[in-house]
């Protein structure tokens, strides 16, 4: 017969597992009726605590994790390579993909606080964060590369405002007014940054904003390819681009743009970048050091740690490999 799980007691008792652990953990917020309910569960499957499970909420287990949006997309899995050459000689890091989905978000946060790590680095979906004031007592969160919504939290991330106006500055000074802004969802706060970084370096040189040349959406290549097509017949298009993520990017290059120009900056460099179409030009995170600085932050929280939070902003790189009226460089 299989050993009952703890998953086991939450179905039969008719709560989450993250109940169950409170229950086991002895915590509070939990009812007398609820309490009762998971003990009888327990009872009648004749469950018995993992004793690896509970050496976790210790911290003996020596795991970690990080939880992203998407770790197929190039900066995310940069990232989650920092971090675990960052934790290699004390932990194991878990990897987790919340697809923006802030309901798996939750659900995969609360079942590895629940005994599956100690530490956990987050780069949040849209939405409130709330939830994670009830994480058990112990369990260490900081977030990476964007802030979550009403927690508070270590958070390191890119000057996201600063890089993309440098990106903007460059295209002004080689004569371009007209540049079009290519960016993911308008909720997400990398985008919000970076179309600030955008409007300010246009406010600098007394440029107006004009809203046609602006295209804020998740990223799908056919109504990319639709948008691009949209500008081309502006009575006065763009003779510039800037696209605000690598999957944006992406999507342009699957719609048949062409980023081998010294008039398109991609935000985030990206694998083959430094070959595709010649090269693109592209404002490089520096992922090792915000994978490295998202660690730091979570091991001193683990280590009781009780400072006031901070924010850590790091500088990004702007990579021309091609230079209009200046050579490649």
């Amino acid at each position: 017969m299989e050993r009952a799980t703890i998953r086991d007691v939450a179905r039969v008792a008719g709560v989450s597992v993250k109940t169950v652990s409170r229950v086991l953990n002895h915590e509070r917020y939990v009812t007398d009726e609820t309490r009762s309910r998971v003990t009888e569960a327990i009872a009648e499957l004749n469950y018995r605590p993992n004793p690896a499970a509970q050496g976790l909420r210790r911290s003996t287990t020596g795991a970690i994790a990080f939880v992203c949006e998407d770790i197929s997309e190039p900066f995310e899995a940069q990232i989650a390579g920092s971090i675990e050459r960052a934790a290699a000689d004390q932990y194991v890091v878990i990897v987790a993909s919340t697809f923006g989905d802030p309901l798996r978000e939750r659900t995969t946060i609360e079942s590895l606080a629940s005994g599956y790590a100690d530490g956990i680095i987050l780069s949040p979906t849209m939405g409130s964060k709330a939830y994670l004031h009830s994480l058990p007592r112990g369990i260490a969160v900081v977030c990476l590369d964007r802030p979550a919504r009403d927690f508070e939290s270590d958070l390191a991330l890119s000057d996201n405002v600063g890089a993309m106006a440098w990106a903007v500055r460059h295209l002004l000074m080689r004569g371009h007014t007209r540049i079009a802004y290519l960016g993911d969802d308008v909720g997400v706060f990398t985008q919000q940054e970076r179309l600030a970084g955008y409007r300010k370096a246009l406010e600098e040189a007394d440029i107006p904003f004009d809203k046609d040349l602006i295209y804020q959406h998740s990223p799908d290549d056919s109504r990319i390819r639709n948008h691009l097509a949209w500008l081309r017949q502006l009575r006065q298009p763009p003779t510039a681009h800037v696209s605000a993520n690598s999957l944006t990017t992406l999507s342009m290059i699957h719609a048949g743009f062409f980023t081998g120009s010294a008039t398109f900056i991609a935000f985030d460099d990206f694998p083959l970048a430094d070959v595709l179409h010649g090269g693109v030009n592209a404002i490089a995170q520096d992922a090792g050091a915000l994978g490295d600085e998202a660690t730091r932050m979570l091991l001193r929280r683990m280590r009781n740690d009780t400072s006031p939070v901070r924010t850590t902003r790091l500088g990004a790189q702007l990579i021309l490999r091609h230079d209009e009226g200046h050579g490649d460089t």
